[in-house]
């Protein structure tokens, strides 16, 4: 009788077992659609890779003159469309500048290094490396705007497995006893 007992909690607790693997996978299918629509950005040198998913497909590469167009990327949402237009703008003037700037430096050293005593070497270096310093600002702030604008973009994306947020209700306001003998005594 002890071993039709054990076999019937052993049967009992392949089933609860076998639900739950079975209700983990579902859960996790439906997460996956969400998952996989989901963009992300790794930086490198300069650089952007636009990833779909956790491990899915590159999607674009922006940075140093790319012209990737991230507003098309995350057309569905308008807030996303906004930071990427402000990612577009210091993107681009932050590598016309720091080219420049690269460029004036490297000019004001060689002539530097020629034994020129003129003048503007000096003018060239120091010009040149603010240069580059104000195009590593922006290209900062359009990597912060390139941020923001993915994370709106998978804010905004739809999701069907979550429960719509309920409505408030108004809550009636409560008068107490002083004001009632304040209106009555008006």
């Amino acid at each position: 009788m002890k071993s039709r007992i054990i076999w019937a909690l052993i049967a009992g607790a392949s089933c609860v077992v076998l639900r739950a693997s079975t209700a983990d996978a579902q859960s996790n299918d439906s997460t996956r659609g969400n998952d996989g629509q989901a963009l992300r950005f790794e930086s490198y040198w300069g650089n952007a890779k636009i990833i779909r998913g956790a491990d899915g497909p590159l999607v674009g590469t922006a940075g140093w003159f790319r012209s990737f167009d991230v507003e098309k990327l995350v057309a569905s949402s308008a807030p996303a469309r906004a930071e990427a237009r402000v990612y577009k703008s210091n993107s681009f003037r932050a590598s016309v500048v720091g080219t420049i700037g690269a460029t004036a430096a490297v000019v004001g050293v060689a002539l530097s290094a020629n034994n020129s005593n003129n003048a503007s070497t000096p003018i060239l270096i120091i010009g040149g490396l603010g240069a580059m310093a104000w195009g590593a600002q922006h290209l900062h702030i359009a990597f912060s705007a390139l941020s923001r604008s993915l994370w709106w973009y998978n804010r905004d994306l739809a999701r069907p497995h979550l429960a719509p947020l309920p409505t408030p209700v108004p809550v009636p306001a409560r008068e107490t006893e002083q004001d009632k003998r304040n209106q009555d005594s008006e």
